[in-house]
């Protein structure tokens, strides 16, 4: 089964709104077409934000993430985190080293100023918008089904 990394972007969008691409994603992972994998941190991350930014869509995520049941990768080492600061913000290195570590399919992010076609590049990792990730998952049924 395919493996997707989500940032905590993609839930923090998916749990404040029923549209959307970042809900879309987390529906068809709650669907079952492909495991979802996020890192400890983003997991925090989530709490933490959608706390502060959105306490009435909390019952949400706890739903999405019971439902979903992600994959859940440890915080990385320091080293691997500190591998990637000269191509990414400090504080997107450790996402990036979790997914990298985590031996993804792709890595979807809101976050196109940091995750950029330099570090999917630099990393080897394939990294979307859940809008582009959609459109992929659209055009694979739309193949299929002629």
């Amino acid at each position: 089964m395919r493996r997707v990394f989500a940032d905590s972007s993609i839930f923090i969008a998916g749990v404040g709104s029923r549209t959307g691409a970042s809900r879309a994603v987390l529906t068809m992972a709650e669907i079952g077409l492909f495991k979802l994998v996020i890192s400890q941190q983003v997991l925090d991350e989530c709490q933490r934000n959608i706390s502060k930014k959105l306490p009435a869509a909390l019952p949400i995520f706890a739903q999405l993430l019971a439902a979903i049941n992600p994959e859940i990768s440890p915080h990385p080492p320091q080293a691997e985190s500190d591998r990637w600061t000269n191509i990414i913000e400090a504080k997107d290195a450790p996402i990036l080293a979790a997914a990298v570590l985590a031996n993804i399919d792709r890595l979807l992010s809101l976050n196109t100023k940091d995750f950029t076609p330099k570090v999917a590049a630099q990393s080897n990792l394939i990294i979307q918008t859940p809008a582009d990730f959609v459109r992929e998952i659209r055009g694979i049924i739309e193949r299929g089904l002629q």
